[in-house]
């Protein structure tokens, strides 16, 4: 099962990835500089998260850890002010659930979903206008949800809050982009202490 959630990701990340390309980076479409004074960018990514260390509702009985990777999505705006500093603003939702459960039936086994909104500098390390290598640093606050399974009728949820911030360093292709994270989340979940995880995002630029 957990094999094929890892599968069933990867396949519609690379759906995802491939379909926007197609529509934005083809031959006859008007692109414009990636970075530079005055520059304004939308922002598209995905996210794979290793890691972290994350308890979720079980209902009854000792709270269960969620295993494996995390899978989310995420939209925001970049605007850079030299040819190297910039500032973003980030919109994303992440979300890790049991191997038991799956992320279709989430009544079968505890989730845990994380939506920050963050704002932080972008530095150009080196490369030019289109091509360079850069280090974003994001600060800001999230809302979680914890589930389990149902209570009666329901599926029990959990809605909480957090501290969030991670560090990274990524590339910038030509309206392409990859970075690689450090996050920690503060606060969680009732159930389990601040918490480290690693994410690796592939998206566009545009």
């Amino acid at each position: 099962m957990k094999s094929f959630e890892i599968r069933t990701g990867l396949g519609l990340f690379a759906g995802f990835f491939l379909l926007v390309l197609s529509v934005f980076a083809s031959p006859s479409s008007v692109l414009a500089d990636d970075s530079g004074p005055g520059i304004w960018d939308f922002l598209l990514f995905g996210n794979i998260n290793a890691g972290g260390s994350i308890q979720g509702n079980t209902i009854s009985g000792t709270p269960k850890p969620l295993t494996g990777n995390g899978y989310g999505l995420g939209f925001g705006t970049e605007v850079w002010f030299t040819d190297n500093i910039a500032a973003r603003l980030l919109v994303q939702a992440d979300a890790w659930a049991s191997p038991s459960g799956g992320y279709g039936n989430i009544q079968n086994g505890p989730a845990f979903v994380a939506a920050p909104i963050t704002l932080g500098p972008v530095f150009k390390l080196l490369g030019t206008t289109n091509y360079f290598l850069y280090a974003p640093l994001d600060l800001g606050y999230a809302l979680t949800y914890t589930s389990g399974p149902p209570s009666g009728s329901s599926v029990s949820v959990l809605q909480g809050h957090s501290l969030y911030g991670d560090i990274g360093i990524g590339l910038n292709i030509r309206f392409v982009t990859i970075e690689a994270k450090i996050a920690y989340l503060a606060t969680p979940n009732p159930y389990s202490g601040g918490t480290f995880f690693f994410p690796i995002s592939l998206g566009f630029d545009l």
